[in-house]
């Protein structure tokens, strides 16, 4: 649980110094990921153009996506994300933007939070994974 801890704190402290003065909010998080669906809508293969509305989600969301692979010592994922090793990071934004479409989360809220929560209900860790 300290190590979870650790890792929002973390998020935290870098959504707040990558948007100068102002932290990232849930809501910005899901325009910037909506953005980066909109922008890449028909796109093939693994590289796709995000648009730069959908720069704050790429960024962000591969952040989560690099720290959802840690384990304790017990080897438990610290985040509770168990996705696939090959997950793309398109799949982490889709299973997001499922998620908090659906999520009655303040606008001003935690977006790190959102995200692990939408992530770990779409990549649990008991070897199910739940696509909606």
């Amino acid at each position: 649980m300290r190590c979870v801890l650790i890792v929002l704190l973390g998020i935290a402290a870098w959504s707040l110094s990558w948007s100068g003065a102002r932290a990232a909010t849930p809501t910005a998080i899901l325009q910037s990921c909506e953005a980066v669906l909109q922008g890449t809508r028909g796109s093939e293969g693994r590289n796709v153009d995000i648009p730069a509305a959908g720069l704050p989600c790429r960024y962000y969301m591969s952040a989560v996506q690099n720290m959802s692979v840690i384990v304790d010592e017990n080897g438990e994922h610290v985040l509770g994300v168990c996705a696939p090793s090959a997950t793309t990071l398109m799949q982490y934004v889709e299973s997001f933007v499922r998620y908090a479409r659906k999520s009655r989360q303040r606008p001003d809220g935690n977006p790190a939070a959102l995200a692990i929560a939408g992530l770990s209900e779409a990549y649990p860790c008991d070897g199910t994974v739940v696509l909606r």
